[in-house]
């Protein structure tokens, strides 16, 4: 199947060079966008025959360009619940659907994580869809309460497992070698874990104090974000029992405060 992508026109931190709308044969795209109409008129332009939009998370940078395409074209929404309205959704994903479209098929794989109700979409060749799941460079950022580390670790311990050949990201460049880069991004966050935990055994006890030692030097207008990633951490320990929280102060269990 020939896969090519439109960016969008929305470069920043979060979606670093604009947010990647893939375009699978003549009649599929998935993740159409923001609503941005240069990028809106690019996707009904390229893809004259749209049958099916697909979608992997309700974020604003991948979904509200599904509605005006679906008015454009008449295309079918398939979404995961809790994307866009139901009136809008033709329909509901949740994970292991089998998706045929033209020569291919997609497996719909949940990956709950970076939001409760994400998807990916893996073909049976090999090459794997992940939205905000796996980023082209860089770590996608999770926000609790909606975001979940825990459950995002194991999302990538379940794509590892499928052995993807390819990754085409929502955010980055298409990545050869999908298996290696679910193992790094795996131990990347757990050496992150392990630092929040080493700070915590160092005596730090709030996300600011640890932030300061776990990202000495850290551009000011970063700090919010690394601290939300702290966070999230810091709720998957809680969750495991490796850590208490009380009146925004943390420990270790174990460990005297």
């Amino acid at each position: 199947m020939n896969i090519r992508a439109i960016t969008a026109p929305n470069p920043g931190p979060f979606t670093l060079d604009g947010t990647r709308t893939w375009l699978l044969g003549q009649s599929t795209v998935i993740d159409p966008g923001p609503m941005i109409e240069s990028h809106i008129r690019a996707i009904v332009e390229a893809m004259p025959r749209l049958e099916t939009i697909l979608l992997t998370h309700r974020h604003a940078d991948h979904a509200p360009a599904a509605m005006p395409l679906r008015e454009a074209t008449g295309a079918k929404i398939v979404a995961p619940v809790g994307v866009l309205d139901d009136s809008a959704v033709d329909r509901r994903i949740a994970g292991g659907e089998l998706l045929d479209m033209e020569d291919t098929r997609l497996e719909v794989v949940a990956t709950p994580g970076h939001t409760q109700e994400h998807v990916c979409f893996l073909t049976r060749e090999g090459d794997l869809f992940s939205g905000d799941t796996v980023l082209g460079f860089g770590t996608t950022t999770i926000f609790p309460p909606d975001g979940s580390m825990r459950d995002y670790l194991n999302s990538l311990r379940l794509l590892r497992s499928r052995n993807p050949r390819r990754v085409y990201p929502g955010h980055g460049p298409t990545r050869e070698g999908a298996t290696m880069l679910l193992d790094e991004t795996i131990e990347h966050r757990l050496e992150r874990e392990s630092q929040v935990m080493s700070a915590m055994e160092h005596g730090a006890t709030s996300i600011p104090q640890m932030r300061e030692r776990i990202y000495a030097g850290l551009d000011e207008r970063l700090r919010d974000a690394a601290e939300i990633q702290i966070h999230a951490h810091l709720v998957k320990l809680c969750q495991e029992g490796r850590v208490k929280e009380k009146n925004g102060k943390y420990r270790v269990v174990g460990r005297r405060s």
